[in-house]
Formats: structure tokens, sequence, C-alpha cells
């Protein structure tokens, strides 16, 4: 049965374009609602096609009164009003709940979109947590005993942005400074005005699939995820599964669905970080949406699960939760963006003739602007650009996937103005 499928806004990093697409594969009517088409178009990043719109409708996605007015406007009526951009899951949440349609609990939303709360409400539930504190000035560093290095980073922020690991308190009192001036994120949202600083817990990262409708959680996969180096946590490859072994796959989603359940999301796709710690996995945060960086991609290649369409399907009666099926691994490895002007762009073809090698994607070309990463975003404010594009390769196991994936970035070269 075909149904209207409203989506406000959408992240620059995979998968709200699927979802779109799931929704439209479905033969469902696609309505998007946003402040801006042209940043959907623009270089640096995967660009929307609007072919599988059937409306744009332009409005203050910032706000969810006028998303709710907007979407009542809509005919035929809309069936589902969905967020996949960690920017608009509050604005949508709100919205949905005014129109009466399917949603999660605003309050869980806000609850994991706000680090602090996602810390004391898991805490408090006996969830695995680093030590923190919630500043409001760089001052009241001085006075926290969480010992060094430490983490500094935004509340409600998202892509890696702001987060930094921090030697001294002299440094993490001016990085809570910099936190704190930087009032508004890349979508134009004031930001809340106060910093996280917490244990540094150094130990490998992953993240928790899965989707939530009420007090059922399905778990459909744990993402090992590569990072840079120190002081920026950006990410830059990951592989789906983790394989952990000795029991830590099955104790990362336990701690996953407990921290989704302290702090009261219910209903939607989450995309769980954690650390393993010495002694076990601690939360990192709980993102009330289906992953980023294509990790939703490397989940449907390994389990044969699409997480985007599942998260449309959720919204419309008749879901059932899916049955994930081992079919080998996925893995994503990303090409760093340069600064400069792209002059040429290279290795395309060869890097999809190597083995394994499902997808390439390339985000400039020649006459865009490129920046060197700090984040983890393709296009996040002053970072524009952070990445220039990325590989996904399959093999019978992640690391394997994870090698194949980064030969074939190898072979991709950009070259800006200036370099060599």
């Amino acid at each position: 049965m075909t149904r209207h499928i409203a989506f406000l806004e959408s992240n620059l990093t995979g998968a709200g374009y699927e979802a779109i697409l799931a929704a439209r594969e479905a033969g469902h009517r696609v309505t998007f609602l946003t402040r801006d088409l042209s940043l959907y178009l623009a270089a640096g990043h995967e660009r929307l096609d609007t072919a599988w719109l059937n409306q744009v409708v332009v409005c203050d996605t910032n706000d969810p009164g006028a998303v709710a007015d907007a979407v009542r406007r809509l005919s035929p009526p809309a069936d589902a009003l969905i967020s996949v951009g960690e920017w608009h899951m509050i604005a949508a949440a709100e919205a949905a709940r005014a129109l009466g349609l399917p949603g999660p609990d605003p309050a869980g939303v806000r609850a994991a979109r706000d680090k602090s709360a996602t810390r004391a409400l898991c805490a408090a539930a006996g969830v695995p947590v680093p030590r923190f504190a919630r500043v409001t000035s760089p001052q009241e560093v001085a006075g926290l005993d969480l010992g060094f290095p430490c983490v500094v980073k935004p509340l409600d922020d998202g892509g890696s942005n702001g987060v930094r690991l921090c030697a001294t308190a002299a440094e993490a009192a001016g990085h809570v400074r910099t936190v704190l001036a930087d009032t508004h994120n890349e979508r134009g949202q004031p930001k809340i005005p106060a910093a996280l600083v917490e244990e540094y817990v150094d130990g490998p990262e992953v993240s928790v699939e899965a989707l939530v409708n009420g007090g059922e959680i399905t778990v459909l996969a744990v993402t090992w995820k590569e990072l840079g180096e120190h002081p920026h946590f950006v990410e830059t490859g990951h592989h789906v599964p983790a394989a952990l072994g000795d029991g830590l796959d099955e104790r990362c989603a336990r701690v996953a669905a407990d921290a989704v359940r302290a702090v009261g999301f219910d209903f939607g796709a989450v995309h769980v970080e954690l650390r393993l710690a010495a002694d076990g996995p601690r939360l990192i945060e709980i993102n009330c949406r289906p992953a980023g960086d294509r990790i939703t991609r490397l989940v449907e290649l390994a389990t044969g699960i699409g997480i985007p369409a599942e998260l449309v399907a959720l919204h419309l009666p008749g879901w059932t939760p899916p049955r994930p099926a081992a079919k080998g691994a996925a893995a994503i490895a990303f090409l760093p963006a340069a600064a400069g002007t792209v002059t040429e762009v290279r290795g395309e073809d060869a890097a999809r003739r190597l083995e394994g090698v499902a997808d390439v994607s390339v985000y400039v070309a020649p006459g865009d602007a490129g920046a060197s990463p700090a984040n983890s975003s393709a296009n996040s404010g002053a970072n524009s650009g952070a990445r220039h594009g990325h590989v996904v390769a399959t093999a019978p196991t992640g690391r394997e996937a994870l090698a194949r994936a980064r030969r074939a970035v190898s072979l991709l070269s950009v070259r800006t103005a200036g370099t060599h």
C-alpha cells in the first residue's frame, strides 16, 4: 500500500539518503522538508538525488511548530514524519507527537542528545560510564578529579565536532573555553551552553546498531570503529561485524540496550557508541538515529538487514523485528580531504576493479574546495570537506574487508592546488 512519508532534513553521511531511497523503492510518496535544499546539492559530500523526491517543502525546520504546520498542509496527509539527521531528531519527535504520528517520546530524544543527561541517567541505572562532569565555565576544570588526559566535548554536537583529548588541566580549561564560545551548530541551532569533561577511556571504540519499538530492542550488529590520531577523534573507517570474541559482542549489546532504556528512548533506530576498557564496555554516547558513515550499508552487506528501510517500515502498520543473518563482513575506509582547490581526481576505475570492492564514491570534482579534517563529518562548518570520498568492501572477516577498502582508497588520488 502506498503511503506518504515526510522526511525532515537529513545527515550528509549516508543514512538519510538511504532512507529516502528505501521509501521510494517501497512505492511510497516522499516529501522532503528543509530550510535549504542547496545544502544537499553542494560539493564536498554525497549529494541528494532530487529524483527520489515527489516534492520539497521549504520551512523553518529548526522550529517544531513550523514543521508540524508544514506537515498539516501536505496533501495527501503524511503517514509518517522521519528524521535521520542528528540536528533535527528533537524537532521531528515533537512535531510527530503534536500531529499524532508514530515517533519517539521527545523526552527520550532530548536525554540522548544531551550527553550530560545521558551520563547522569545511565549512571543512576547502573550502566557503566566514564567519570564525568558538566561545566559551564573554564574555571570549573581546576576542581575536577577526573585524571589526565581527559576528554572535553560539547553536550549536543555531532560528527566528533569539538571533541578533544586534553593532557593537562590548563589544556582542558582552554578547550572548555573554545567549546563554550561556539554557540551554534552547523544548522544554526543554539547549543547547550555547557561542556562535558570526562575520564578518558583508553581502549578500542565500537558501536551497537539497533532498532527500538517500545520495550523491544533488536540489536542488529556491533561495529568496529577506526579512529585517527589524537587529540581529535576523527573516524577513519569501520567494519561489521566487530567480532570481538570472548563474549564481548554480547556484553556490548547488553550495555547498549540498558543505556537506551535508561534515557527513555522508545522508538526508532539507535547508534550507541562504546569504549572497551580493561574491565569491559563503557557507554560513550547514544545517537537516536541510524549510524552515519555508511555503517548502515555495512550492516546490510554483513547481515542482510537494511536499517534505513526498516526505519521507514517501523513507522507504518505491520512492522515486525528483522532477523539478521551472517553473510560475511563489510568495511568502509575514507579518503581524507586536503586543503586547496581540487585540480584532478583519479583512480576510481582502478579502485572498483579490486577484489571485494562494493562501492567507490568520490565527493569532489575539479574546481571544488577542500579542507583538512578535524571531525568525522563530510561537511561540517569550518571543517567543510573533511573527506573527499570512501570505499566499501566485503570479505570473509571485518579486518580483511577493511584491508581491501584501504587498498582501494590508496588508489584514489585527489590533487589540490599547491600539492605535489
